[in-house]
């Protein structure tokens, strides 16, 4: 049985995908994806955060791995850059 990574997030990073979430501005895609990353960083299990969302397990873990991988440091610098301009994270990129 594979074991979904843990997810760590600083006080900014979770600051920050909250406002992701809560945008108007924000593509339904990022925001679901947001979402994923918050829930796993709550220690809910793919199954439940899957539940809760109403998407597949298997779109959960892959989400929750791939920022678990590279989506922490790459991640950052993107977001910093979207919100500074105001972009509400519509840019092209890893996270999109």
């Amino acid at each position: 049985m594979r074991v979904a990574p843990e997810i760590m997030l600083t006080d900014e990073e979770r600051t920050k995908l909250t406002r992701l979430v809560r945008s108007k501005l924000t593509s339904v895609r990022l925001a679901q994806r947001a979402r994923i990353v918050l829930l796993a960083a709550n220690g809910m299990q793919n199954k439940d955060i899957a539940e809760q969302l109403g998407i597949g397990r298997v779109q959960v873990s892959r989400w929750r791995e791939r920022y678990a991988q590279s989506g922490a440091g790459r991640y950052r610098t993107r977001l910093a850059a979207r919100c500074a301009a105001g972009e509400g994270g519509h840019g092209r990129g890893w996270w999109n």
